[in-house]
């Protein structure tokens, strides 16, 4: 009667065999985990970008809105960097810098150019956007917060003590958008100063991970009474907004955003924009970079 089985030398294929099949599938298995992780990696920078781009879109649109009051110069209170200070703000950016509600898109072009301190150390060549407005719901009086009673026939500022025989209150809203890195080292941070109760301005992250912000306004040089759209976008400080008549009816924003990624990964080239040169690859890094352009309805322009 004969035995079946394998020979010594059928078990030794079998297992080489074996072995290489594991190996092939852990390579297939790393290489695949990587990938995951490099689009996680990607996913993350792009959840970061559409994070600050909104917290900055919901500021933008509302630029500018005055309430029942309309325009600037019906509040009383609106003040310039020449003026005494009546109201005053803790650790305002600027004499009256949160009351210059007639200039509600300012932008600082390449350099942090303010006398309220950043947190941390301002990115080099990254761009300033400061907004003022009214808040678009209505409150009631609040101590140590700086707001406006308005009727239609214009309105006032004030702290602590309401005007008589106004329609509605709302409070001012000032925001300074900027990116820092942290003193003692780490990844850059799109940050944020608001006005808040006391009044005064505090400093708060908005999103980690953002590297750059880049401001272009889009101004109409026609002058016309209704104009449909901007007839030319310039970085801020450009000559051409000091001209009479120039009004700011868009701003366009670029956000740049990187972060460390896993082996493998590779942050493209990002081609030259809003003037800023273009941005080498990387190796195990991840990075994009999102543009978006806004209309301001309730903008009185620049003066």
């Amino acid at each position: 009667m004969k035995c079946s089985g394998y020979t010594l030398v059928q078990l030794l294929v079998a297992l080489t065999l074996a072995g290489l099949l594991l190996g092939a599938f852990a390579t297939v298995h790393g290489r695949a985990r990587q990938a995951v992780s490099r689009i996680e990696s990607l996913a993350a920078v792009q959840d970061t970008l559409v994070q600050a781009m909104g917290y900055i879109a919901g500021d933008l649109r509302q630029a500018g809105y005055l309430g029942l009051a309309g325009t600037s110069e019906r509040i009383a209170g609106v003040a310039g960097p020449s003026e005494p200070v009546v109201l005053p703000v803790t650790g305002d950016c600027g004499t009256n810098f949160s009351l210059q509600l007639g200039r509600p898109v300012e932008a600082l072009d390449g350099r942090y150019a303010l006398d309220c301190a950043p947190r941390g150390v301002p990115q080099a060549g990254a761009d300033v956007l400061v907004l003022r407005r009214l808040a678009s719901g209505t409150s009631r009086p609040e101590s140590g917060r700086l707001q406006a009673g308005l009727s239609l026939g214009g309105g006032s500022l004030f702290i602590d003590a309401p005007p008589s025989d106004v329609e509605e209150i709302r409070d001012l809203v000032t925001s300074v958008y900027y990116v820092a890195t942290p003193r003692g080292g780490g990844q850059p941070v799109l940050r944020r100063k608001t006005l808040v109760r006391g009044p005064r301005l505090v400093d708060e992250e908005i999103a980690p991970g953002v590297a750059d912000l880049q401001v272009q306004l889009g101004i109409d040089l026609d002058g016309g009474p209704q104009p449909a759209s901007a007839s030319a976008y310039v970085h801020p400080e450009d000559p051409r907004l000091a001209q009479p008549g120039v009004r700011v009816l868009a701003v366009r924003i670029w956000l740049l955003a990187e972060t460390a990624a896993p082996a493998g990964a590779v942050a493209p080239v990002v081609p030259a924009y809003a003037g800023r040169p273009m941005v080498l690859a990387a190796p195990r890094r991840s990075r994009n970079l999102l543009v978006q352009t806004f209309y301001l309805p309730n903008s009185e322009g620049l003066p």
